[in-house]
């Protein structure tokens, strides 16, 4: 088993990645704002979970084998960028 972070397994991050994830789908300030228009709505609902679902899938491909690091960093990149997007989105844009 392949550690990572703090000495734990990849695993176990991707899977609290994933338990992240999935309460995103249902808690988030969607639940709080009004509707947005179009492309503004979809990300301030979808971004934050698709940014911890991004970055399971770069726990799992770490914790597989650590010649997916390089597409590892690509995913956590998109990640992180879709995060900065989500922020955008729901604190600047009005």
């Amino acid at each position: 088993m392949i550690r990572g972070f703090l000495n734990q397994p990849w695993f176990l991050w991707a899977g609290l990645a994933m338990i992240l994830s999935i309460v995103w789908v249902f808690v988030g300030p969607h639940t709080k704002m009004p509707a947005a228009p179009g492309f503004r709505y979809f990300i301030i609902r979808w971004g934050h979970a698709l940014t911890w679902l991004l970055l399971a899938v770069n726990f799992l491909l770490r914790g597989m084998n650590p010649s997916f690091n390089g597409t590892a960093n690509s995913i956590a990149a998109i990640g992180g960028l879709a995060y900065l997007l989500f922020v955008v989105m729901t604190f600047v844009v009005k």
